[in-house]
């Protein structure tokens, strides 16, 4: 065996953990980096997250209070140099080329008046609740309870299902109703300049709060507090739309699962192989190419590695070539 294929058969090296990311996920800062790891990949292989076979988050809001992986530095470095930039200009937002699939959205947006009515709706309730808290004693106090407020207990908890409710124009005075209504002119204007113009400025005046809070987080920023990188393993973990860590790796035990077992093994039963089979037609459901019967690959979409489990909704045909591009990459 030549050296070159000594060094790439070797074991991959433990990549370093920054304290942030322990602190995160609730270890302890004198925990090793490959104590952690042993212990999160234990977390990822027990059960998948329950959204990748729902198709919806079963915890709702409950995600909020799940803990967030750090900002890596070249982020924090680029966020903390667009905070200078709101001090500096007394303006918080950003100016951006609309794209064409923006200037799409755009031009039906500007006929569709109840789309125009939620956006609306929505700035106002923003206005609303920076109003309550510019009027608060402590109102960088305020800002911070409404963004970092823990939910009460779980059988108190309530949460509407609409983000906002639909609107009801009889319930809403003559004063109401004339805000409103010039809201939504002064949209569709915005819509036209940005439609006429190719560019989109959604910049807003930083208001007395955030200009203090902004303030704060320059004085205090430390570049070195951020880690360079996160490995891929706890990014992993994430959910792709809110960012929090999913809950499933915290809560899941053994005691909560259903009647029906997971298949949680790598072996897959022979009766499930023929399902497979007949069902995707001998054919690679990545590339398309026909397959004999001795050129069927069984993939799993879900990596057993990531809490897939064998079962026949997990399991699809692949060609050889396919099946080994793919590695552990989640592919729904």
């Amino acid at each position: 065996m030549r050296a070159s294929d000594k060094r790439s058969r070797s074991k991959p090296k433990t990549p370093q953990i920054h304290a942030l990311i322990k602190e995160a996920l609730g270890y302890s800062k004198d925990d090793t980096d490959a104590e952690v790891l042993r212990d999160w990949r234990a977390k990822l292989r027990r059960v998948c997250k329950p959204c990748w076979e729902l198709k919806y988050c079963p915890y709702g809001p409950l995600v909020e209070q799940a803990p967030l992986l750090p900002i890596e530095r070249a982020g924090a470095v680029e966020h903390n140099e667009y905070l200078k930039d709101c001090l500096a200009s007394g303006m918080m937002g950003k100016i951006q080329q609309v794209t064409e699939e923006e200037r799409a959205f755009l031009e039906k947006l500007l006929y569709d008046e109840s789309a125009l009515e939620f956006q609306v709706r929505n700035e106002i309730r923003v206005e609303r609740i920076d109003a309550h808290v510019a009027a608060s004693p402590n109102p960088v106090q305020e800002f911070e309870g409404l963004i970092y407020s823990e939910l009460p207990p779980i059988h108190e908890y309530r949460a509407n299902y609409e983000i906002i409710p639909e609107l009801d124009w009889n319930e809403l005075n003559s004063e109401e109703i004339k805000y409103l209504k010039r809201k939504i002119r002064e949209r569709k204007a915005a819509i036209r300049r940005a439609l006429k113009t190719g560019i989109e400025d959604g910049r807003k005046p930083v208001d007395p709060t955030r200009k203090i809070m902004f303030e704060k987080s320059v004085a205090s920023f430390d570049p070195e507090k951020h880690p360079e990188s996160i490995p891929d393993i706890f990014s992993d973990g994430q959910c792709n739309i809110f960012g929090h860590i999913c809950p499933v790796f915290f809560a899941a035990e053994a005691y909560t699962e259903t009647s029906t077992e997971r298949r949680r093994g790598r072996y897959i039963p022979f009766a499930v192989k023929m399902r497979v089979v007949r069902r995707d037609n001998h054919t690679c459901q990545h590339c398309g190419k026909h397959l004999a019967d001795n050129e069927v690959e069984f993939d799993h979409k879900i990596p057993i590695s990531k809490g897939g489990s064998s079962e026949e909704h997990n399991v699809r045909l692949t060609c050889f070539d396919c099946n080994r591009d793919k590695k552990d990459r989640i592919e729904l």
